[in-house]
């Protein structure tokens, strides 16, 4: 089995191959929201430096967001296009649980948080139980203030160490706050902390183990059945709404 995994929510595409013994490889570009031109050439690469051709893959498996409007559409679109193509199920991965991959022996909480600007987020929170990965706090939209209450009252409910991890391109516009919100009682006896660089964004490669695992539980559909996840209407639609 070859599931190939496709990452555009973020600034940078990526994609990954794994196989079912979990052996991952990865491809990310070095540059910013240039999908569309990088993403065919990245899997091309991936697929020859395995000794794989396009007919040896078994499932392709995208990021489905939140994220990226635009980055969605492109990835969801290539997942679709390639299926379609090579007659294969798709595997659609939620982006916010991926980040859980990133650290796998992480005893924390992780809390991926995206700048969705005006002082809001796509973000949730996630935990391992047990080697499993369990949701903290439901991913979704909010507003910074209401994702940090939900984490507060989460954190009342449980005993022992108190620790979260932030990840996402949101906890460098949001850093400052979410200190004040750790440093505020009734939370000043939790453990904050902001995800080094090298594993604070987007991977395919976790989007690829999570694949993995859902593929394994019979989560795969058809390519005709795989949406994009925006979890908030575009801008501009709210925009004519509001006309």
């Amino acid at each position: 089995m070859n599931i190939l995994a496709i990452e555009t929510t973020g600034a940078q595409a990526s994609v990954a191959l794994i196989d079912e013994t979990g052996q991952v490889s990865l491809e990310t570009s070095d540059q910013k929201m240039n999908h569309l031109q990088n993403l065919m050439p990245m899997v091309d690469m991936i697929l020859s430096k395995r000794g794989l051709k396009i007919d040896d893959l078994t499932y392709i498996a995208v990021s489905e967001g939140p994220g990226s409007f635009t980055g969605i559409r492109i990835g969801v679109s290539s997942a679709r296009a390639l299926a379609q193509a090579l007659g294969l199920q798709t595997i659609g991965v939620p982006t916010l649980k991926s980040f859980l991959y990133h650290v796998p022996d992480y005893k924390g909480v992780v809390c991926p948080i995206f700048d969705a600007r005006r002082n809001q987020v796509y973000g949730g929170a996630y935990q391992w139980m047990d080697g499993q990965a369990e949701e903290f706090v439901p991913g979704d939209a909010y507003d910074l203030d209401e994702l940090l209450g939900l984490l507060e009252q989460r954190f009342q409910s449980v005993s022992g160490q108190k620790e979260v991890t932030f990840f996402g391109d949101g906890i460098i516009p949001y850093r400052d706050q979410i200190e004040a919100w750790q440093q505020a009682s009734p939370n000043n006896n939790m453990q904050v902390f902001f995800a080094a660089d090298d594993i604070r964004l987007q991977k395919a490669s976790s989007i690829a183990r999570l694949a993995l695992e859902l593929c394994r539980s019979g989560n795969r559909k058809s390519l005709y059945d795989l949406k994009p996840v925006y979890m908030r209407k575009a801008e501009a639609e709210r925009k004519l709404e509001g006309k």
